[in-house]
């Protein structure tokens, strides 16, 4: 049905590849093509993508998580006729006034995203998440044979949250989760709280990166063993 490739992240397959804080993944689904998030630097970003053969130009939709530098940053490199643009609605009023510049709109369209929503055929976004602190984020939800994959940015309404929102969605729970988690300074008992109610709602595959954290990682692969998944720039996740 299509995959996922990651275009962005903290660490790289090697030195074709550079390595940055930040996230973006293509997403390709029944020939389709999505961009989820850019990363932080344009120059990483258009480094990568032309190294893994990745046009940008051609993409039919960009969503983004939410407004971090990390994952909007590399945003003018991504940007081209046509396009339609997915984010979530909450974003600050410059973004909307640069993103929606009248002068701008022929080239691509914005989406503002309040409620789930469908980008395309078998890819929703969850619609409008919000942390505890306030950060609004939406992740997006790919539909696959063995089940929905859910890809985060950083996860900041919570991981475990975010997959029963997918679940509620889909009718089904997520299958695989990819992306960033924000672990980093989550306890060890928490971390562990979190991986079992992973598996509780049924999650059998995890693919952490970016926010996550090594000592997160760690104790989320003694959890689910061969089934996480490691992420770098240039990994390629298939879509059945």
């Amino acid at each position: 049905m299509g995959r996922i490739l990651i275009l962005y992240n903290n660490k790289s397959t090697g030195n074709a590849l550079r390595p940055g804080w930040g996230f973006s993944a293509l997403i390709e689904h029944d020939g389709k093509r999505l961009l989820f998030d850019v990363g932080a630097d344009v120059l990483v970003f258009e480094h990568n993508v032309k190294a893994l053969g990745v046009d940008p130009k051609t993409t039919d939709a960009l969503v983004l998580s939410h407004e971090h530098c990390d994952h909007i940053g590399a945003i003018s490199a991504a940007l081209h006729r046509n396009l339609d643009v997915y984010y979530p609605a909450s974003f600050s009023s410059q973004f909307k006034k640069e993103i929606g510049d009248e002068r701008k709109k022929p080239l691509w369209t914005p989406h503002p995203v309040t409620d789930p929503l469908g980008i395309v055929p078998g890819v929703r976004s969850t619609g409008e998440l919000k942390s505890r602190s306030g950060i609004v984020e939406q992740g997006l939800i790919v539909d696959g044979q063995d089940g929905p994959v859910l890809v985060t940015g950083c996860a900041h309404p919570g991981i475990v949250e975010m997959v029963k929102v997918a679940a509620d969605i889909t009718d089904r729970c997520p299958q695989l989760v990819l992306g960033g988690f924000h672990l980093l300074r989550k306890k060890t008992a928490e971390v562990q709280a979190i991986a079992m109610g992973l598996k509780q709602l049924g999650v059998k595959q995890l693919a952490p990166c970016h926010c996550t954290g090594e000592r997160a990682m760690a104790i989320l692969r003694e959890a689910f063993g061969d089934t996480l998944i490691k992420i770098d720039v240039g990994t390629e996740i298939s879509v059945r």
